[in-house]
């Protein structure tokens, strides 16, 4: 009977948590349609509450949160959403799967091209008509709905567009 070393009764130990056995396969991709679209839905009404009622309003507190809410589920689904990363070790990544992503950026693009004209037309509107309207907190309201669209959105997109084979 040979007796076990230190390391290898500690290897059995992490063996039996299970976790070596996760990191073996690739993970799972699945279409994230509705928390991507929460995402959204939570990050352009917070960052629209935040700018309607001004940086002295009680409400832009509520729309700071729920554009900071969209923020945090629009990253988490990008992580895990159905796009692969484009330089995967882990993942193969084929010819789909790269012109998916491509697509899904081509519209994120569009949106946040016709976002940064809207909240730059409306900074300079505020501007124009209460010079000490326009603040830094403006400013970060309009950055983190810029940054959770391009977090969300190619994610969003491809949920929507695609059906997968998981997805059924």
């Amino acid at each position: 009977m040979t007796r076990k070393t230190l390391l290898e009764r500690l290897d059995d130990l992490v063996g039996w948590t299970g976790i070596p056995a996760l990191s073996q396969q690739p993970p799972r991709r699945r279409p994230l349609r509705w928390p991507a679209t929460i995402a959204l839905a939570l990050a352009f009404g917070g960052a629209t509450i935040a700018t309607v009622q001004g940086v002295t309003g009680n409400g832009y507190w509520i729309g700071y949160a729920a554009l900071m809410a969209g923020f945090a589920i629009g990253n988490f689904t990008n992580i895990f959403g159905p796009l692969k990363p484009p330089a995967s070790l882990v993942e193969r990544v084929d010819e789909w799967d790269k012109s998916a992503r491509t697509q899904a950026y081509l519209v994120t693009f569009g949106v946040f091209a016709a976002t940064v004209f809207v909240g730059l037309f409306a900074m300079l509107w505020a501007f124009a008509f209460e010079p000490n309207s326009l603040s830094a907190k403006s400013i970060f309201i309009l950055l983190f709905l810029l940054m959770t669209i391009l977090t969300t959105t190619p994610t969003a997109y491809a949920s929507w567009r695609w059906r997968l084979d998981d997805d059924r």
